[in-house]
């Protein structure tokens, strides 16, 4: 984790000197995401790079984190502060941050979203000839739940809890993304959680060394959970998705949100939100996941309030009233 946040913030002050707009009258804003290399890191940086080329007040500059959970706090810290700060989050983790519940200790209810950017795939990985077939067979068996402290490790052991599981019926242990499909590949773990866009690119790249398989999620399952809660959705990898995925396989899914806090300067987060959808095109072109952050799904698996700068812009484009 050490390595992680020195080279985040290796990549933040490289980029932050090499900004040729930089100067200390603008507006210093951290962009938090999950680790570098990751689709939300990707994403953050291509919305830093829009801002500060159309924002001319803003300087914004991108951290890796452990997480959900660790960003909501670096953000809260910057709310203290009165200091502009952004996260690209999921969106459980910010529902309960909102909320004050577990694995938060307190509420964050300052938090504010600015809007739906994509949805994020967990994906529950075996390798093709493994015995596991459903959630339920996880019993006994050693499972990557997703990096501590991540929205991911919360989200695996409820889903696999609403499968029947407790947590001390399985053997868990705390993996990242890039670490899980090297798990699979050499045997040291049964199954792994990755989350991301279809297609993964660290499921891309295991399925052309080792045929997997994705543990389809129980259809009641589903149904239950995104009847209870609005920060999940669905979607369906289709037969060929991933090299031995031969099936439909039906996952549950989890919006990525754009947010900030409840201080941060309404017509800085106005501008930031106009110029992040007047240059939509420019995101897509550095991560085309950014198609699905459109008008039309602003509000998408978002359970918590939207900044009101961000609001002005929409109510503009008269999406929300």
């Amino acid at each position: 984790m050490k390595t992680l946040r020195a080279i985040a913030i290796i990549v933040a002050s490289i980029f932050l000197f090499y900004s040729s707009s930089f100067s200390a009258d603008k507006k210093i804003a951290t962009v938090y995401t999950s680790g570098v290399g990751g689709t939300a890191y990707i994403v953050g940086g291509a919305m830093a790079t829009v801002v500060n080329k159309y924002v001319p007040e803003a300087q914004m500059v991108v951290e890796a984190t452990g997480g959900t959970i660790a960003s909501v706090r670096f953000i809260a810290d910057k709310y203290g502060k009165g200091q502009e700060a952004f996260g690209v989050s999921d969106s459980q983790g910010l529902y309960l941050a909102y909320q004050g519940q577990k694995p938060f200790e307190k509420k964050y209810d300052m938090i504010r979203a600015v809007t739906f950017v994509y949805a994020s795939g967990v994906n529950l990985v075996v390798p093709k000839n493994s015995p596991v077939k459903t959630y339920a067979d996880l019993k006994g068996k050693k499972v990557a739940i997703g990096p501590a402290g991540s929205g991911l490790a919360t989200m695996s052991v409820d889903l696999i809890a609403e499968h029947g599981l407790k947590k001390d019926q399985y053997k868990y242990i705390y993996l990242g993304f890039s670490e899980v499909p090297e798990g699979i590949q050499d045997g040291s773990i049964d199954a792994g959680f990755v989350a991301g866009s279809y297609p993964v690119p660290a499921l891309v790249e295991l399925s052309m060394q080792k045929e997997l398989r994705i543990i389809p999620v129980d259809e009641k399952v589903l149904k239950k959970v995104l009847a209870e809660s609005p920060f999940f959705g669905k979607y369906t990898l289709q037969p060929g998705a991933y090299k031995g995925v031969e099936k439909a396989t039906p996952i549950m899914t989890f919006g990525i949100i754009l947010e900030t806090h409840s201080k941060s300067d309404p017509e800085f987060i106005y501008k930031i939100t106009k110029a992040l959808y007047d240059h939509r095109d420019e995101l897509i072109n550095i991560h085309p996941v950014i198609k699905e952050m459109t008008l039309q799904n602003v509000k998408n698996t978002v359970a918590f309030p939207l900044h009101p700068g961000a609001e002005k812009y929409f109510k503009e484009k008269g999406v929300t009233k």
